[in-house]
């Protein structure tokens, strides 16, 4: 009996006991789960990562709705009568439509469509309603006049020329 029982056979026979214990306390029903641990305090906020394509656009919302209406504005002081209308023929056209108060360099006013040797008035009409008149002959239906805006006031300027055959053009200079 000695021989049946050496050091390695006892071994081996006392590691399969072992295991066979194991695997027979492993093999048991699942049985119940307990109840959920409470929460582990939260980790360190990782490395933001990369940013990710753009998603596609959404629906357009629902319109707003209407702003409050403003309140109305008061009337300004009526303007001077205006000329009589252009002809179709006549035309009158400014180098600018616009210059700053001050300005020491000419406005060229172009004159079209007169008739070929007309005696042509050019009035610039100031917003208080004063004048200012030159007059110029046309030569085969054109002439030219100059405006000198250095001490004209600001607001909108009416340049009206008048052709002594009715031939009748004008056009709005702006001083700012």
């Amino acid at each position: 009996m000695n021989r049946f029982f050496t050091t390695k056979r006892l071994a081996l026979i006392l590691t399969l006991t072992i295991m066979s214990l194991l695997v027979a306390a492993c093999s048991g029903d699942d049985g119940t789960i307990g109840p959920a641990g409470a929460d582990g305090a939260a980790g360190p906020a990782g490395a933001t990562g990369p940013v990710g394509a753009a998603g596609a656009r959404g629906p357009a919302g629902a319109d707003g709705a209407a702003g409050a209406a403003g309140s109305r504005g008061s009337a300004g002081p009526a303007g001077a009568f205006g000329a009589d209308g252009e002809s179709t023929t006549a035309g009158v056209t400014l180098s600018v439509n616009a210059v700053a108060q001050g300005t020491a360099a000419d406005v060229s006013v172009w004159l079209t469509g007169f008739n070929a040797t007309e005696s042509i008035t050019v009035t610039l009409v100031a917003p208080d309603g004063s004048t200012s008149v030159q007059t110029t002959t046309a030569s085969a239906g054109l002439a030219t006049a100059t405006i000198s805006p250095t001490l004209l006031g600001k607001g909108l300027h009416g340049v009206i020329a008048e052709g002594n055959a009715g031939s009748k053009a004008s056009a709005a200079l702006n001083i700012k």
